[in-house]
């Protein structure tokens, strides 16, 4: 019965790791930076400003024995390429690297991962149920 708990415990990590991922996407959703060049190096912008785009995150669950172990990706392509002229990062076509990230994505993944713990926790109060209850019955 214990195990229970275990599992559901690896579980709400793996849905808080998942929602950790999906808000830092959706906040840095507009945090540019220079287009990379051959090798990963970047260059272009204003000088001093070569700060490299966001790199969004997915999570990756894996079974562990018992439960699961969610890990950070990184989703690739990391960032798709932005006509933005006026930005300190632009290069000289006026393009900056812009993270790679679908809003729309990202909002479901916060339903499911906000679903799923939800059922996680549901486990959780009905093994303490279940547990009250035996122990109430043997009194």
């Amino acid at each position: 019965m214990v195990g229970n708990i275990g599992i559901a415990l690896s579980g709400l990590t793996a849905q808080t790791r998942r929602l950790d991922a999906s808000a830092s996407n959706v906040a840095n959703v507009r945090s540019t930076g220079a287009v990379p060049v051959a090798g990963g190096a970047v260059a272009g912008g204003t000088p001093g400003d070569q700060r490299a785009p966001y790199q969004p995150l997915a999570v990756a669950q894996a079974d562990a024995n018992p439960g699961t172990r969610a890990t950070f990706t990184p989703i690739t392509p990391a960032y798709l390429q932005e006509y933005a002229p006026d930005d300190s990062a632009a290069n000289a076509d006026g393009m900056v690297a812009a993270p790679n990230v679908d809003l729309t994505k990202e909002r479901v993944n916060q339903i499911a991962a906000n679903r799923a713990y939800g059922a996680n926790i549901a486990v959780v109060r009905t093994q303490d149920e279940m547990l009250t209850s035996l122990l109430n019955s043997k009194a």
